[in-house]
């Protein structure tokens, strides 16, 4: 960042501003990496003339004025007032004011009852402090200032029923700006554009009251951007189109009653973004439309109902281990690195969304011990969208090696695809009876049968149910006269009803074909389509166990 300077110079000369005539005044050339970029005139107002003013009780209108080491702390030490005496002043106006030090400019501990405007005002060199100071009026505006004190102190501020606290365009340009431990109640808190460069921005403890708090379009480049603990209470908090350099941003245990956090179309160069502990209270964390270069995001711990962090491109690592939230939705977005979901407690989440996510790094997440399918299933989504979903995590398992949960998520997967395939049939075509026995076969063979061949168990039992209910179609037509089980080589082993047809049914499922019994009638056809049976279940075994060898 390049240094900003001002040369000053106090002229003899008279000055007037709205028909306020000053005996002096002072010019002022700012520069800007060495160039000259504005000169303006101020009327000179002494600190004693402003003493006076507060030794009168008066309001004070310092508009257009130049004012050089202003001090309360001073004008306490001067008339022999404790430190920390509230100095009451019952209107305040700096508009387009410089206000210049040495060491400090001091207001702390001072109350003020009537509307404070110090818009377009520059505050330069030293420090700036409003530590303790109270503003209980309407309006708070210090829109379009310039502060290029090292460090701007509102640390235990109170800002009480204000219906606007405006810092909209202001630039800060020192290393410090502390609003910790203020008390900021007004109907709309107003960061909107403010450049906060290179400094360090804290306010933890802060505690907002019930309305709007707009940061949009803010610039931040500073080491920290602190929030930590800070109550926001209800009311929207608004971060959208904002930019972020390398430095921490925190929210660490704060808390929001009620009102969204919206985070969209930022772009964060890098850093961690810490949400941990948070309270998102009843409403939406929105982090749609966002590009982080960053290192990490943590929602470690963190309670609210909604996360969204959709569309965007997430390289860091991702921590959404949360407490207790209802959704995640992570729709759209490009995640590059690690993305942990593997929270500690299973109801910790209700609803996991990632509808065209493309997962080029590693969700951390284990189908039961997160109840991945009840994260999927409990959304209000046609089939087709849901298969998607489950498709991705099954990918993500074969990348992680956990091949339990993948093939869980095939099983899934090839269900709701099954079932997208049925209904779009169903309004393709005008025979239902004819799709519901067709998808009805193929939900029986591949699902129930086999769990789409991830289940060799499965198949064999299933082989065994064949086997013995083929077994007893042979059984009940020898009853009926539709057939016989007959023994062609005049055995001797005296086999009943029951057991001839369970050898025959055995033999003719696994196509081994001894010859010793042989069917008759309707039997031989029961017998052909048993051998088919046969023949594509035991391919179906050899796919699903090999498949488990393999891996």
């Amino acid at each position: 960042m390049s240094q900003r300077f001002y040369e000053i110079e106090i002229l003899d000369e008279s000055i007037e501003f709205d028909g306020r005539h000053f005996n002096r005044s002072v010019k002022i050339i700012q520069y800007y990496a060495q160039k000259k970029i504005t000169e303006r005139y101020f009327g000179l107002v002494e600190v004693e003339t402003i003493y006076d003013w507060l030794d009168r009780n008066a309001g004070i209108n310092l508009d257009n004025c130049y004012i050089k080491d202003f001090s309360v702390s001073e004008y306490r030490r001067i008339r022999k007032l404790d430190v920390k005496e509230k100095i009451v002043i019952p209107s305040f106006s700096a508009e387009f004011a410089f206000f210049d030090c040495d060491a400090f400019t001091d207001f702390s501990h001072i109350h003020f009852v009537g509307n404070v405007n110090m818009a377009n005002a520059t505050f330069s060199h030293g420090s700036l402090n409003f530590t303790h100071t109270r503003f209980d009026c309407d309006i708070v505006d210090f829109s379009n200032c310039n502060f290029h004190s090292f460090q701007t102190i509102f640390q235990y501020a109170v800002f009480n029923g204000l219906e606007a606290l405006k810092f909209e365009n202001s630039h800060f340009n020192g290393q410090i700006v502390s609003f910790i431990n203020a008390t900021i109640k007004a109907e709309t808190v107003n960061f909107k554009r403010v450049n906060f460069n290179q400094a360090k921005v804290k306010f933890h403890f802060a505690e907002f009251g019930d309305g709007f708090k707009t940061f949009e379009k803010i610039k931040f480049y500073g080491s920290v951007l602190d929030f930590r603990r800070v109550l926001f209470g209800k009311g929207k908090v608004d971060f959208r189109r904002s930019l972020f350099g390398n430095g921490l941003i925190t929210f660490e245990e704060s808390e929001m009653d009620e009102g969204k956090l919206t985070f969209r179309l930022c772009q964060f160069e890098g850093g961690d973004l810490n949400f941990k502990r948070m309270n998102f209270g009843k409403d939406e964390a929105n982090f749609d439309h966002i590009s982080y270069g960053g290192k990490s995001i943590s929602f470690e711990a963190a309670t609210g109902d909604k996360i969204t962090i959709t569309n965007s491109d997430i390289h860091a690592t991702l921590d959404l281990r949360v407490k207790k939230m209802d959704t995640i939705d992570l729709s759209e977005s490009y995640l590059h690195s690690i993305t942990d979901i593997n929270f500690l407690k299973p109801d910790a989440l209700n609803k996991l969304i990632i509808l065209g996510t493309r997962n080029l790094g590693k969700i951390i997440i284990n189908w039961e011990k997160n109840n991945v399918k009840d994260l999927i299933l409990s959304q209000d989504l046609l089939p087709s969208r849901k298969a998607e979903q489950f498709n991705i995590l099954k990918n993500n398992f074969t990348q992680t090696g956990q091949y339990e949960d993948e093939d869980w998520a095939y099983v899934y997967f090839k269900r709701f695809q099954l079932q997208a395939d049925y209904e779009k049939n169903v309004k393709r075509y005008k025979f239902k009876p004819g799709l519901w026995l067709l998808y009805g076969a193929k939900s029986l063979v591949f699902d129930r049968m086999g769990l789409f061949a991830t289940s060799p168990n499965r198949v064999f039992v299933s082989m065994l149910v064949a086997l013995f209910l083929f077994g007893l179609v042979y059984i009940g037509f020898q009853l009926v006269g539709l057939g016989e089980i007959i023994n062609s080589v005049d055995a001797s082993d005296n086999l009943n009803v029951f057991a001839k047809s369970m050898y025959h049914s055995a033999i003719t499922f696994f196509t081994i074909g001894y010859g010793d019994y042989y069917p008759t009638q309707w039997c031989r056809l029961i017998s052909a389509v048993e051998g088919w049976v046969g023949v594509f279940m035991m391919s179906y075994f050899t796919v699903a166990f090999v498949r488990k060898i393999l891996r």
